[in-house]
């Protein structure tokens, strides 16, 4: 299924990262065996669908802190993370929030108050962006 992830056809990488998102969200032992990495390329599309599900799917790929996943993230998509963590619809935001948030070290049960709460400068002050 993450092969199809990155079909050429939009529609099939759309539901493949659906299916994979579902799966990463259900069980941590399978979240652990999707290919993070292979999806942050994703983020630098310029097709909604390829960037509202590689996010929405590296979100709970990041909760368990890989020091190398969130290495990986910050250096190959950080700017497109703030980008989307300042998009006003909180929805939409959240993903990156939550990735950013844990970029930065800020514990979980404080990001996610940080998140719910809608403060994005806290995220980014923690991270060294201003």
């Amino acid at each position: 299924m993450a092969h199809a992830g990155h079909d050429a056809n939009a529609d099939v990488r759309n539901n493949a990262v659906r299916a994979l998102l579902v799966l990463a969200r259900s069980d941590p032992k399978v979240a652990a065996q999707i290919p993070a990495a292979e999806f942050i390329p994703m983020l630098h599309s310029g097709i909604w669908t390829d960037l509202n599900k590689a996010a929405g799917l590296l979100e709970p790929l990041s909760a368990g802190r890989d020091p190398k996943l969130l290495a990986q993230l910050r250096e190959q998509a950080l700017g497109t993370l703030i980008e989307m963590a300042r998009w006003r619809s909180p929805g939409h935001s959240y993903t990156a929030k939550m990735i950013l948030g844990r970029i930065a070290g800020i514990e979980e049960k404080r990001l996610e108050e940080i998140v719910e709460k809608g403060e994005v400068q806290t995220i980014l002050d923690a991270i060294g962006y201003r």
